[in-house]
């Protein structure tokens, strides 16, 4: 079941694509799965080089025209080419809950303690002026899933003074949000 699907389809809508935020919690193939069979809605994940390696080899023997919806980070040309993704109205996922020892990080509430989470993401959204949506694909037994939709923050509009805060402004969302759907599903996290 799709909620609040009407904010991904005003986001295509605008055609300005858009910087769809999961976790690891549930499934975000879901949602890759949901934009091969929309027309119109691409979806195209963004990772680090070696997990993109992994994916992309896992897909060539699944579907080898699957490959081109994974982006590597970390490249000279990554942020050009998920510019290039945004411009053609694509919605570019990436997990927000996880980051590396080298990344940019912040200390956020999250169930009861202080959580580290990437700011990478955030700053991407930020510099490239894009909405970001928070994404949750729960599995709900059998071949259901749940997929929920919320509005994280709108970088669109944001002033260059202004972007730290509304970065740690949309970086506290995206805790309470991944927060309140591991309360509502535990066992998918």
């Amino acid at each position: 079941a799709l909620h609040q699907q009407q904010l991904i389809i005003d986001v295509l809508a605008q055609g300005r694509g858009a910087l769809l935020l999961g976790a690891h919690l549930g499934s975000f193939e879901v949602m890759r799965a949901l934009g091969r069979q929309q027309p119109g809605l691409r979806v195209v994940m963004v990772m680090y080089e070696e997990n993109a390696r992994k994916i992309n080899a896992l897909l060539a023997t699944v579907n080898p025209a699957a490959q081109q919806d994974v982006v590597a980070l970390g490249h000279v040309d990554s942020m050009m080419t998920v510019h290039e993704l945004f411009e053609n109205g694509a919605v570019v996922g990436i997990l927000g809950d996880r980051s590396l020892r080298r990344d940019a990080a912040a200390s956020l509430q999250f169930l009861g303690a202080l959580a580290s989470l990437p700011v990478g993401p955030f700053r991407m959204a930020a510099i490239l002026r894009r909405p970001v949506l928070f994404m949750a694909g729960l599995y709900r037994g059998g071949n259901r899933y749940d997929l929920h939709f919320e509005t994280v923050a709108d970088f669109s509009s944001i002033a260059a003074g202004g972007r730290e805060a509304a970065i740690q402004a949309a970086m506290t969302r995206y805790a309470q949000l991944l927060e309140q759907y591991c309360h509502a599903a535990p066992y998918n996290w």
